[in-house]
């Protein structure tokens, strides 16, 4: 499966599935043919591997990205049990590697309860996991964290009633960011919609997880891009606990930053991978 990008030089986004902890696993991919080191993208909850859509056609076809719907999420087949941060971080890592085979060496963009998921995999492989970028790090240890566990992992239940769903269409659509088109917010709520009622699963995850513990075992160079919003605070105290990461304030962008700027996303990103044949790598 396919899907054109819109306008210009814009890449061909390819979909496939891959087999990986006991299910098969949807991903988006672009820049296949580029060589170099992958860049593998992981995406908040409860959405998909599309809202990485932007960011590819902004890479172009320079370099290889490699979008994975987590477990549960987007097309992926739903895990038989609720996982764990690593668990999801171990099913992920399997679909890496039936793309780009067993020990190649590859770095991950991490979105929200992605960078989670991209820490574990870290951890685990060291040696694989060349460099991260970081977005939006949902370390709300800095923040009022009972109040946003209960607001982001309660559980749900399917109801028969289509008013089950109005607090999350005003939300994602009616009420959406300033920037993300309509089209956009729609398909984030049919995201929510596809993950219903376990959709909260990862982020039940996330709570679950010893942030302050895992968070000082990760070795690799992380760049954390910190737009404004609620996430910027938690997001400069990650780094403290990170020898070997910096962060890049962004204060002149907020919100869903992945929809209204991947182009300057993409150049900071691109820069700090040194990609290859990419006019932003390093010198």
């Amino acid at each position: 499966m396919a899907e054109a990008g819109t306008g210009g030089a814009a890449p061909m986004i390819r979909r496939r599935y891959v087999d990986a902890g006991g299910g098969q696993i949807h991903l988006r991919e672009s820049g296949w043919r580029a060589g170099g080191v992958p860049l593998v993208c992981l995406h908040a909850t409860a959405y998909s591997s599309r809202s990485f859509t932007p960011l590819m056609r902004a890479f172009g076809d320079r370099h290889h990205l490699i979008a994975v719907d987590a477990p549960g999420y987007g097309e992926s087949d739903a895990p038989t049990h609720r996982p764990d941060i690593a668990g999801y971080a171990d099913t992920i890592a399997q679909s890496i590697a039936g793309v780009i085979g067993t020990g190649t060496p590859f770095d991950i963009f991490g979105y929200h309860t992605g960078v989670a998921m991209a820490a574990e995999i870290a951890i685990a492989a060291p040696g694989l996991v060349r460099r991260m970028v970081w977005l939006g790090v949902p370390y709300f240890q800095a923040l009022n964290f009972e109040a946003w566990r209960q607001r982001l992992a309660g559980e749900h239940s399917l109801g028969a009633a289509l008013s089950q769903f109005d607090e999350r269409w005003d939300y994602l659509v009616t009420s959406r960011s300033d920037g993300v088109s309509l089209e956009r917010g729609f398909g984030n709520f049919v995201d929510e919609l596809k993950a219903w009622p376990n959709g909260s699963w990862a982020h039940a995850a996330l709570f679950g997880w010893d942030a302050d513990g895992r968070l000082p075992l990760i070795s690799q160079p992380t760049l954390i891009l910190n737009p404004q919003g609620h996430l910027a605070e938690p997001s400069r105290a990650v780094a403290s606990l990170m020898p070997n990461s910096d962060v890049t304030e962004l204060r002149h962008l907020s919100g869903a930053v992945l929809e209204t700027a991947p182009a300057e996303i993409a150049a900071l990103t691109g820069h700090f991978l040194g990609c290859e044949h990419s006019p932003w790598a390093r010198a």
